[in-house]
């Protein structure tokens, strides 16, 4: 076995298991690997949250982005938005 990682075990009731599979798989993982990149994320980022782990890997691409559009206030994207006709 590899000296750098660790075999865990725990309890979970059957049926929470039996959802966490069916919907884990409708991602193609299985729990095993899902429970693992779970840990990762919260590792790399401090929180367990998906949608908040997505949404700071979204702005750290447009961090790279040097035509990425850039607002000084809340009123200037109001502005746009209604300009644009989507406000």
């Amino acid at each position: 076995m590899d000296p750098d990682t660790d075999t865990c075990s725990f309890v979970m009731d059957k049926n929470d298991h039996n959802a966490y599979k069916s919907t884990v798989a409708g991602y193609e993982q299985n729990v095993r690997s899902n429970i693992a990149e779970h840990t990762q994320n919260i590792i790399n980022y401090g929180i367990p949250n998906a949608e908040t782990i997505a949404a700071i890997q979204e702005v750290a691409e447009l961090e790279k982005d040097p035509n990425k559009k850039v607002y000084n206030s809340f009123e200037e994207i109001l502005a746009e938005l209604d300009t644009n006709g989507s406000f």
